[in-house]
């Protein structure tokens, strides 16, 4: 058995009743810290934090945490993903600020500093080479190349929607930026996988037929072959195991979520090695010879399958989850000796803290938290539930409660975005707010959510407005059926396709909801053929067209703005005029059927933002909008 000391130093702790109460302005706010790296021989950190709004990378010593440099915004471009090449150097993505857009974009440029400033250098992208046109290629890291302090493998494609470009494999050295192609890949929209000599030899990508195709190379050339041609579903490789003989990966088979499997690549035998029998993995964890010795798996809580149990590695990780009472654990990044390493570790009411862990003497220091105003007391815990679909699909559900309260509750469904995404357990602070502020939380992966398998997600395909909104009903039905929920005061409000399923649901069910909220919502979805990002992405149409179907009747008749006259609940409107994913037309569109009806609504619009606002002073507006909305219709003041 493993035991670990924590040493909190430094931490600032709420004693009992000395604690003030969370805020709106506590959950409007955007971390103060974003991610911590160790250097490769552990004498620096690289913390990635929040400045005024804007991204910087500071260095600090790990001796005595000395600022060592600060790399800073500069104009539009802010640091963003970032990796330590050798003990001095590192990579950096830089996003921009471009047009009228608050939320920064990844245009594929790479940036290089060493820990003290020195050696600035843009080393890859179209700014990296004055005078040079480089034809809109973005790059993004696939190899640190160990051993090789001077080079990184990139992934070189074209940011453009032509789908003929093959991406490449290009050999980047981090000082100088001059390149060299390694290898092209055989199919578009590809992703490669190297083996542990760092040589490019498993591709994975998506033909023009949008079935998957899976190629491997027996060396560095490109000598591809065609790899278990009647494959039929998702796969997502991992990770060669230690003798570069095989290939772990995620796969996807009918009416079953992503199993775990080892490929012979010279036999092509598969290997069946683990499955939940609700949720897909949420990732997998590899040790230092790639090795995949466990999983994250995310069915309720989140959990750990150690698939190799007896592995140093899983025993560590094991009991780094033992010491902190449960609670997700990811590693960040380790020293090349593997004697140091630093943990962020993160929970339903803690939105992450840093740790440096030292394995020898088998002891966490605290370094800093990402949010570090929030208090983990003052959180209310995330419940998980499971419940039925009336055609019998398992949905799994999440309840967040007042600190305190556990009955009769007003209570706010909260769907979720995408549809294609889904709620984990974990540092939700929409769903803190609203707790805080005294009212029930109601999450649920509804058919159609990503994360359970194919079967799942394809069951809401052509019911966005159907299938997919009785299973959100099915989830206030058991808060109401629990208890937990006054029946007399529900609101709905969500974000994207939540934005969306909150004004459905309450056409749909227009006794259930005393208030709805549409923040960047779709209300129109034949305005989705014609408005919006999606029709312009490589297969958008397709993809609207199986997702949402072709039926013009029934693509009417699934739309909020084209069926108000069954709306009861009062209307907030809450909408970013440049959004490009859920086009502003939308919500002129639910705005002018709401005037035509005279039905009450509240309408809050910001110039600059895009799908989601991003300026702080914005989200603080839009959260009081909310909470004074809510307390209007189902608060104490509406009793």
């Amino acid at each position: 058995m493993m035991y670990i000391k924590l040493m909190i130093w430094g931490m600032l702790l709420c004693i009992s009743n000395i604690c003030l109460a969370a805020s709106v302005e506590d959950y409007s706010r955007h971390s103060d810290y974003y991610n911590v790296k160790i250097s490769p021989d552990g004498k620096h950190l690289a913390v990635l934090m929040n400045d005024e709004g804007r991204k910087r990378l500071a260095f600090l010593r790990t001796d005595n945490f000395e600022v060592t440099f600060a790399l800073n915004s500069s104009g539009r471009d802010q640091p963003a993903e970032y990796y330590w090449v050798n003990n001095e150097r590192v990579i950096v993505q830089v996003v921009q600020s471009r047009g009228r857009l608050e939320l920064p974009i990844n245009l594929g440029e790479i940036f290089a500093v060493n820990y003290d400033g020195s050696k600035r250098k843009m080393i890859f992208g179209i700014r990296s080479q004055p005078g040079i046109v480089l034809s809109g290629y973005g790059g993004f890291l696939l190899d640190k190349l160990e051993g090789d302090n001077k080079h990184v493998l990139i992934t070189k494609r074209l940011l453009s929607r032509n789908g003929d470009v093959l991406p490449e494999v290009t050999r980047l050295n981090v000082y100088t930026g001059k390149e060299r192609k390694v290898k092209r890949a055989p199919i578009s929209y590809s992703q490669f996988l190297v083996d542990n000599d760092s040589v490019p030899r498993f591709v994975v990508g998506v033909d023009k037929n949008h079935d998957t195709k899976m190629y491997y190379s027996e060396g560095k050339g490109e000598d591809w072959q065609v790899f278990n041609t009647k494959f039929d579903g998702e796969f997502t490789p991992l990770t060669f195991s230690s003798d570069n003989k095989s290939v772990y990966a995620l796969k996807t088979e009918e009416n079953k979520p992503k199993g775990l499997y080892r490929y012979d690549l010279d036999t092509q035998k598969e290997t069946f090695l683990y499955r939940s029998d609700i949720a897909d993995p949420t990732y997998a964890i590899s040790s230092d010879l790639n090795e995949v010795y466990g999983l994250r798996v995310d069915e309720d809580y989140s959990s750990y399958i150690f698939i190799k149990p007896d592995t140093q590695e899983a025993k560590l990780h094991k009991a780094l989850i033992q010491a902190f009472n449960g609670d997700s654990v990811e590693i960040t990044s380790k020293t090349k000796d593997g004697k140091q390493m630093v943990v962020r570790v993160s929970s339903d009411r803690n939105p992450g803290s840093f740790y440096i862990f030292d394995t020898d003497t088998m002891s966490a220091r605290y370094l800093l938290s990402s949010k570090q105003w929030i208090k983990k007391e003052q959180q209310a815990e995330t419940e998980p539930f499971r419940i039925k679909s009336s055609d019998g699909l398992v949905l799994n559900g999440y309840l967040t409660l007042p600190i305190g309260k556990k009955q009769n509750l007003p209570t706010v469904v909260l769907p979720h975005g995408g549809p294609h995404l889904r709620d984990y357990w974990r540092f939700d602070p929409q769903a803190q707010m609203l707790a805080n502020a005294g009212y029930a939380v109601i999450k649920v992966n509804f058919r159609g959510s990503d994360g359970y398998g194919k079967h799942f997600m394809e069951a809401g395909y052509g019911e966005w407005g159907t299938g997919i909104q009785d299973d959100i009903t099915q989830a206030l039905n058991y808060a109401i059926q629990t208890g937990v929920t006054d029946k007399n005061r529900v609101c709905i409000f969500g974000a994207s396709f939540g934005g969306y399923s909150a004004l459905q649901s309450a056409i749909r069910e227009p006794d259930m909801y005393q208030c709805a909220i549409g923040y960047v919502g779709v209300y129109d979805l034949p305005m989705m053929f014609d408005e919006g990002d999606i029709k312009t992405l490589n297969w958008g149409g397709s993809y609207l067209n199986k997702t949402l179907g072709t039926n013009p009747a029934e693509l009417i008749a699934q739309s909020p703005s084209r069926n108000v006259d069954k709306l009861n609940a009062p209307v907030l409107i809450i909408h970013g005029e440049d959004d490009q994913r859920a086009h502003f037309e939308h919500a002129l569109a639910l705005k002018e059927a709401l005037d035509e009806k005279g039905h009450p609504y509240e309408w809050l619009v910001k110039d600059k933002e895009g799908h989601g606002f991003y300026n702080e002073e914005n989200i603080l507006e839009a959260n009081k909008a909310i909470l004074a909305f809510l307390e209007k219709h189902i608060g104490d003041s509406a009793k």
